[in-house]
């Protein structure tokens, strides 16, 4: 039976932390402000738009270390994959907050933050091969 490469938390690299932990304290603040029925405001689009702006710089980080030769463990085409759905996430959710102002629009902040962060954990664990089958 094949093992699985387990590894620990290696694959979290300061990139990676970087959005995890922004990309969740982006998700808590746009559910508290939607829990409290506010629309998207300057806080939450402005934490969005920094979010929009960290995974741009994430994926760059990706973009250039291929360009530099290395390459991810786990599939090229799952990791791009991810890393082009975590930078239209953002986008999308900023053009939802925009046409519909109301407070569901601050909780699709809130679900575009919460799964940037996690697409980008698991992106790194795909560049690491964590998880995969050795």
């Amino acid at each position: 039976m094949p093992a699985v490469t387990t590894g620990s938390s290696a694959y979290l690299d300061p990139p990676t932390l970087a959005v995890l932990v922004g990309g969740l304290a982006i998700a808590l603040v746009c559910l508290l402000a939607g829990l409290n029925g506010r629309s998207p405001g300057r806080v939450t689009v402005g934490l969005t738009l920094l979010l929009q702006a960290g995974v741009v710089a994430y994926c760059a980080s990706y973009l250039g270390r291929q360009l530099g030769g290395a390459d991810p463990v786990g599939p090229g085409w799952e990791l791009w994959a991810y890393l082009v759905t975590i930078l239209m996430l953002p986008a999308l959710a900023l053009v939802w907050a925009q046409q519909e102002p109301t407070r569901w629009s601050t909780f699709v902040l809130a679900v575009a933050a919460f799964t940037v962060a996690v697409m980008a954990a698991r992106s790194a664990q795909i560049w690491y091969g964590v998880g995969m089958v050795a």
